[in-house]
């Protein structure tokens, strides 16, 4: 009987052991363009690796925090601007309305929002870009609403790194 437990003991040890052990990843994969593939509400919900010379879907929404693309300012809806650090619904909608009187011309145009000062706007600036030309063509509501920055991403295993 002992013999019994001790061989169940060894047994269960090397399951888990075993599970334990580290598995070999593939080699990352590099994403030369990242696009949308599907989205929901105007905002990227499926992302794939399209080849570079190809024009196709950019990464809206709040999505684009996940590839470290910046949220544009005077594109962006007041869903995505609640992605960003110190930014709840009320300060969103806030940004929201503040570009409806006048286009972001540079980052340091948040300071016209109310609650953002100094120091949130150093939290927000390397999250974020202004280009005012995107904003005479319209906002998210708008499709023809694009910013032009665009990294390198390496796919593997786990998704996106």
């Amino acid at each position: 009987m002992e013999q019994r437990q001790a061989l169940a003991g060894f047994a269960l040890s090397a399951a888990l052991f075993a599970l334990a052990v580290p598995v070999p990843t593939p080699e990352w994969e590099e994403c030369l363009n990242p696009t949308e593939s599907a989205d929901v509400a105007q905002h990227t919900a499926a992302v794939r690796c399209e080849a570079p010379q190809l024009r196709a879907a950019e990464i809206r929404g709040p999505a684009r925090r996940l590839f470290g693309l910046p949220i544009e300012l005077n594109c962006a809806d007041a869903r995505t601007f609640e992605s960003l650090d110190r930014i709840g619904s009320v300060r969103a909608q806030q940004i929201v309305e503040e570009r409806a009187r006048a286009p972001f011309e540079r980052v340091e145009d948040l300071l016209r929002v109310h609650g953002i000062g100094p120091k949130t706007l150093e939290i927000l600036r390397s999250a974020v870009a202004a280009n005012p030309r995107v904003g005479e063509s319209g906002s998210v509501d708008f499709p023809e609403c694009h910013s032009e920055a665009v990294r390198n991403f390496r796919l593997g295993a786990g998704g996106w790194m």
